[in-house]
């Protein structure tokens, strides 16, 4: 990749990045916070769908949660009933949650403190909706559709696509005060500026995503008993995933958002 306008390179923002991580271990605490908020949701669902709380099941099905929720929920009718009460209301949850808690994590990546609660009511807000659209978009709407098929990856495609164009917008959310939808245009904004580093940068964040999945994977799909350090170790992994990918982007979004001023 070639210098940016403001002279900083794709290595500078990797080196940035982990002088911060090197400098403010306890970030992980935040995403290791989301991690376990999405564990207990799906526990929720679990539960209120009568399955044995046993430590195996249910580790098993939450590595697979998402295959879970189709098997059940969209698979052979789509009906309203008390579980899905419960899986829309834990879902609602997780934004909530999402929202409360990465705001203060965008300040703590950006600032020199750990802040534990958004700043105002509607900076929350705005990062509800955010996840909320995004949840909707890349993970409710393709469980609708058939496995697979031109459809299928038509949607899958379309779902990942819309994720880059709107890549900074809890950042410009959180960092320049601007309600959902001006943050959204913001986001598109921004990337047209730097769209090759963003896509280097998400098709890295990616294969590292697919590939912890495809090890744990080997484990789960071939044990009949989970030991417990597994699915703790799936959890501090992926959140270290999650903080590398939020501080290579926030720092690339500071970079960008100083050669591309609000309008």
């Amino acid at each position: 990749m070639g210098p940016y306008r403001g002279g900083v390179k794709i290595a500078e923002v990797l080196r940035r990045a982990l002088g911060r991580l090197g400098r403010k271990q306890w970030l992980i605490c935040y995403p290791v916070a989301l991690a376990v908020i999405n564990t207990l949701a799906f526990l929720a669902v679990y539960a209120a769908n009568g399955e044995t709380l046993r430590w195996s099941a249910f580790f098993g099905a939450d590595f697979e949660r998402w295959h879970y929720i189709r098997d059940h929920f969209f698979n052979g009718g789509f009906s309203f009933t008390p579980t899905l009460a419960v899986a829309v209301f834990a879902g609602l949850a997780v934004c909530i949650f999402s929202a409360m808690i990465r705001a203060p994590f965008y300040r703590a990546i950006a600032g020199p403190t750990y802040p534990l609660t958004p700043r105002r009511w509607d900076e929350a807000g705005n990062l509800f909706l955010y996840y909320l659209f995004v949840y909707l978009i890349q993970w409710v709407v393709p469980l609708t559709i058939p496995t697979e098929g031109v459809i299928t990856q038509s949607v899958m495609v379309i779902g990942l696509v819309i994720g880059i164009l709107i890549i900074f917008a809890d950042y410009v959310i959180v960092f320049e005060d601007l309600a959902f939808i001006p943050a959204l245009r913001r986001s598109f904004s921004l990337l047209r500026h730097r769209w090759p580093a963003v896509l280097l940068i998400f098709v890295m964040l990616q294969l590292a995503y697919i590939g912890l999945d495809r090890l744990y994977a080997v484990y789960y799909q071939g044990s009949r008993s989970i030991f417990i350090l597994f699915p703790v170790s799936h959890i501090l992994l992926q959140s270290f995933v999650v903080l590398v990918a939020d501080l290579l982007l926030i720092f690339l979004y500071e970079d960008i958002r100083r050669n591309s001023p609000a309008s």
